[in-house]
């Protein structure tokens, strides 16, 4: 059962609560003094997501149950609240656990044999746990049907509707990719990489088969010269240096060198990283 607003009460970023019989999705954590409606975002209960979209954009995600459990359903539950009406949600599920977060798209975890060989030959967690992520986009790249490709990591929270030209404004017809690129400098030697907590790919572009086996073939064979780790962050961040070196245009998202850009970037006001403290709140919503 949702919560009655109550004043006096610290509110987190994605927490769901009712107020005057209607429901509110929290844009800012805060404590309550008053309600202030700039602070809270309205939830249609009436509008439910349409049965079919056009192909223009898709979002994927991917998460066990786990993940699901602590951070993933409050992350689906703000896209219902602010972008449902506007773009599917396609979710990878690992082992098949049953998504709770209506109106979002099961595809399960079967991410092929090469996933699999992968997992066998590799014994560094990090690496295998950051792969499944990996192989998720690789299976979205060859399978879903869209223009735009949207990644979302599975601990964000969208905080507002996204307004449809800025899809056009970040990624247009002649960029290939737009994401942020994060620079490391590691006994002299500067690697590049990007937060992959958000990333769009345009599958339009001429350049996109290139940039999907190039991706591929990193993690089908193992091709990690001049990477720092076998993280798909890195593996983004090489693909995009190779894309770029082969004359198509990005978008780097990263407004400086932060290394953590998402909340200094454009998108701040609709997307951000999960908050601490939410979890035990957001899933009694």
């Amino acid at each position: 059962m949702t919560r009655q607003w109550e004043t006096g009460v610290d509110y987190y970023i994605g927490e769901i609560i009712m107020k005057d019989e209607k429901r509110w999705i929290c844009k800012e954590t805060h404590t309550a003094k008053e309600f202030d409606k700039t602070l809270w975002g309205k939830i249609d209960t009436k509008e439910s997501p349409p049965k079919e979209y056009n192909n223009k954009v898709a979002i994927i995600t991917s998460m066990d149950i786990n993940y699901y459990e602590k951070v993933g359903k409050a992350m689906l539950k703000s896209w219902k609240a602010h972008w449902a009406h506007l773009y599917p949600m396609y979710v990878y599920n690992e082992a098949g656990f049953r998504v709770k977060v209506r109106g979002t798209k099961s595809l399960g975890w079967q991410l092929g044999n090469d996933y699999l060989s992968f997992m066998r030959r590799h014994t560094n967690d990090k690496v295998k746990t950051f792969a499944k992520k990996a192989f998720s986009i690789i299976h979205a790249m060859d399978t879903i049907d869209c223009e735009k490709l949207i990644w979302l990591d599975a601990d964000v929270i969208i905080k507002n509707s996204l307004p449809e030209n800025l899809i056009d404004i970040l990624c247009p017809k002649d960029t290939l990719s737009a994401h942020f690129s994060v620079w490391h400098v590691v006994d002299d030697v500067k690697y590049h990489s990007c937060e992959t907590g958000f990333f769009m790919l345009n599958k339009t572009h001429k350049g996109f088969e290139d940039f999907k086996n190039t991706y591929t073939d990193i993690y089908h064979n193992d091709k990690n010269d001049g990477l720092r780790r076998f993280y798909d962050g890195e593996i983004y961040g090489k693909t995009v240096e190779k894309m770029e070196a082969n004359g198509y245009k990005i978008n780097n998202l990263n407004p400086g060198k932060h290394k953590t850009p998402m909340k200094r970037s454009i998108i701040k006001k609709y997307v951000t990283h999960f908050k601490a403290g939410l979890k035990d709140r957001i899933l009694t919503s």
